[in-house]
Order: C-alpha cells, then sequence, then structure tokens
C-alpha cells in the first residue's frame, strides 16, 4: 500500500488515502481534479473521508476497469446508496463534458500519442490501443514505433473480422463456386493493385490497406484503395 495526496478546495489541508499502486495507474491528478484512465471520468473537490472507488462507482458505474477491479455487485451496491444522485447534482458535472474528456484525458495527450494522431489514425482507435496498453502494462507507450505497430495490428484484426465475414456470406450465397475459383480469388487479393504481378507486401499508414508491392509503394503519395495521404508505411510478410 502507498499514500496519495489530494488537495481540497474547501479546506486547508491535505487529503490523505491509502490505496493499492495497481489503483495509481486509474488516476490523473490536476490540483485536485482526477481523471480515470479507463472511462475518463473526472472529480473534483474531494473532502476528508472520500473513498477513491466509491465516487468513482457513484458517477461513473459503467466504467470497464471499475466493474473489473471491484466488481458488479460493489457498484449496484454503491448506486442503490445514491439513487437520485445525477438528478440532483448534473450541473455540477457541467465542466466534465464529453467533448472536454475525450479532447483533455491526460493519457491522449502525450507526445507519442499525439504523433500518431498527427499521422491521421482513428482517435477511437487510437484510445482503444492506449487503454488496453494500460490495462495491461500499467503504463502509456513509450516509443511511437510500439504504439503505430499495435494500431497496425488492431487495424489488421478488425480487417480479417470484416473479411472473414464478408467471405461466410460470398460463400454462403455462391455454395456450388469451384475450389478453382476461390484460389483465384484469394491470389488477387495477395496481388499488388498498381502492377498486378508481384505479391502485396507494404501496410500504409495511417489507413493500414495492404495493397501494394514494395517496388510499387514508392511511387505513391495516396492509397489506391480510400485515396487517404500516405504519411509512413511498413514492410509486413504474409504467412
Amino acid at each position: 500500500m502507498v499514500q496519495i495526496l489530494f488537495p481540497t478546495y474547501t479546506v486547508n489541508f491535505w487529503v490523505m488515502y491509502s490505496v493499492s499502486t495497481r489503483m495509481i495507474n486509474t488516476i490523473i491528478c490536476r490540483n485536485d481534479d482526477v481523471k480515470c484512465f479507463c472511462c475518463d471520468g473526472g472529480l473534483r473537490c474531494w473532502e476528508s473521508g472520500d473513498d477513491p472507488w466509491v465516487e468513482h462507482a457513484k458517477w461513473f458505474p459503467r466504467c470497464e476497469y471499475l466493474l473489473q477491479e471491484r466488481g458488479q455487485d460493489f457498484v449496484h451496491q454503491i448506486q442503490a446508496r445514491f439513487p437520485r444522485l445525477f438528478e440532483q447534482v448534473d450541473t455540477q458535472l457541467s465542466w466534465y463534458s464529453p467533448l472536454e474528456r475525450s479532447e483533455d484525458a491526460v493519457m491522449m495527450n502525450t507526445p507519442i500519442v499525439k504523433a500518431a494522431l498527427e499521422m491521421g489514425f482513428e482517435r477511437n482507435l487510437v484510445k482503444q490501443t492506449v487503454q488496453s496498453k494500460i490495462l495491461a502494462t500499467g503504463e502509456n507507450y513509450k516509443t511511437v514505433q510500439d504504439l503505430v505497430t499495435d494500431l497496425l495490428s488492431a487495424q489488421d484484426e478488425k480487417r480479417e473480422e470484416e473479411n472473414e465475414r464478408i467471405n461466410k456470406t460470398w460463400l454462403y450465397n455462391n455454395p456450388n463456386l469451384p475450389m478453382e475459383e476461390q484460389l483465384r480469388r484469394l491470389q488477387e487479393e495477395r496481388t499488388c493493385k498498381v502492377c498486378m504481378d508481384k505479391e502485396v507486401n507494404i501496410v500504409f499508414i495511417p489507413c493500414g490497406h495492404l495493397v501494394v508491392c514494395k517496388e510499387c509503394a514508392p511511387s505513391l503519395r495516396k492509397c489506391p484503395i480510400c485515396r487517404s495521404v500516405v504519411k509512413g508505411t511498413v514492410r509486413t510478410f504474409l504467412s
């Protein structure tokens, strides 16, 4: 156990809480404004005796990290104690608008995360990837390369899931298609869309499309699939 100090606006002393080192990873402080890294939930004006877990469950009961650490029963118990909470104090949370918590979340304001956003990666994808990293390791990314690698992997997973869904639908609608035709279509997917000869092996950043070979990639300024500007490339190897 370690101790964390929260200043308060209402009294002239520091409020002290004993929390686990793991819980430190869930909070981001500015003065006595505290935000959860997972749900971006923010609270301020702490008072002596306030329990961070209880306050979290009171105001942000849907937080995935809260549910993971304390469980649904704990959240239900806290919510049952304050059934009309949001009706009574809705105006007190005006500082915590969806736009503000999205733009001001500290985990999204690191130079590394900003670099990924400037490359053009979708904000929601970056946010989900960063949250997964912090949940798994307790810390944010330390290099742009590591973040970009995980972002590309996340894009690949989504694309594979979508392709699998499309292929299943297509095969369901074409059950009698010859095996030769299926192989031809698979080969077509792996062929460079520029030279129509070599195998694709270059992933464009930020769109994540894998559609050209390393020989054709240098001549392209925009992705031939989505027409987004190519800000970087990564070499990949198909299995």
